[in-house]
């Protein structure tokens, strides 16, 4: 009962009158209007909302690769490891706030761009108060959060591959990419296709820790923090409602597509 009203009270919100409370398609003229001006917050949203969407798929391979490389012990892996669970292991404010410390214009991050030479010495830019790297910054934390916890799912997947298909592969002459292509992938196929169908579904919802880092400023905010800061700060419920709206009119084939590519992947069972 609870899903079914909120859900149906979210839609007639998005075609009513915030003043007089009637009937109106003002506010599907407002949203489309600040869509399609690059000045507007909402362009700027949905513009790095896909930014951070895009980002989710590069670091798809890469999370794979790297679990795959701890999978199997590399040199040091348990120095890696170390490193990347650590995030996982630390409250997420805490750990925001060691890496708001880490890249201020006197922290460890910078002092290395300078002496790399990319920043000058006497003007190191605030990196999370600057609009040319605020959203720069947002990222690389993304990046960083986002490995261990992908990492943690392949990891335990990974674990479950019989060892006697690597070693009959490895009698057959199949190397470390051979490997990948012919026995872990087509083993993580599940696995990675919930994971594409789940991303596909994340295309308007994509964001990364902008209230902790940067309260939405310097061009950072996203569709997330949009809504929040509109419907909490802001008080307002009619226009978030009927960005909601098109937001799902806009995700519903996507999903429907990715169901139908994600099923022609074929189950194995070990």
């Amino acid at each position: 009962i609870f899903y079914v009203y909120v859900s149906f009270d979210g839609i007639a919100l998005a075609f009513k009158d915030s003043v007089t409370g009637s009937f109106t398609f003002d506010n599907f003229r407002y949203v489309i209007g600040e869509i399609r001006s690059s000045s507007g917050n909402i362009y700027t949203a949905i513009k790095n909302t896909l930014t951070f969407w895009l980002l989710g798929w590069v670091m798809m391979p890469v999370n794979l690769l790297v679990s795959f490389l701890l999978y199997k012990r590399i040199a040091g892996y348990k120095f890696f490891q170390t490193i990347f669970y650590l995030p996982s292991i630390i409250s997420g404010v805490v750990w925001m706030t060691v890496y708001k410390n880490f890249i201020l214009p006197d922290g460890p991050f910078c002092k290395m761009m300078v002496n790399f030479g990319i920043f000058e010495a006497n003007n190191v830019p605030e990196i999370l108060a600057n609009s040319k790297y605020a959203l720069t910054g947002v990222i690389m934390s993304t990046v960083w959060l986002g490995i261990p916890a992908n990492m943690l799912i392949y990891c335990g997947s990974l674990c479950r591959i019989p060892r006697e298909i690597v070693e009959a592969a490895k009698l057959d002459g199949v190397g470390f990419w051979g490997e990948i292509r012919y026995i872990t992938l087509p083993c993580l196929g599940p696995l990675i296709s919930t994971q594409i169908l789940l991303h596909c579904t994340g295309i308007l919802g994509a964001s990364g820790n902008v209230l902790l880092l940067t309260g939405g400023k310097y061009g950072t905010t996203t569709l997330n923090y949009w809504m929040y800061d509109t419907v909490v700060l802001g008080g307002q419920t009619t226009i978030p409602a009927t960005m909601g709206l098109l937001m799902t009119a806009v995700t519903l084939p996507i999903v429907a597509v990715s169901r139908l590519l994600t099923k022609k992947i074929e189950d194995i069972e070990y």
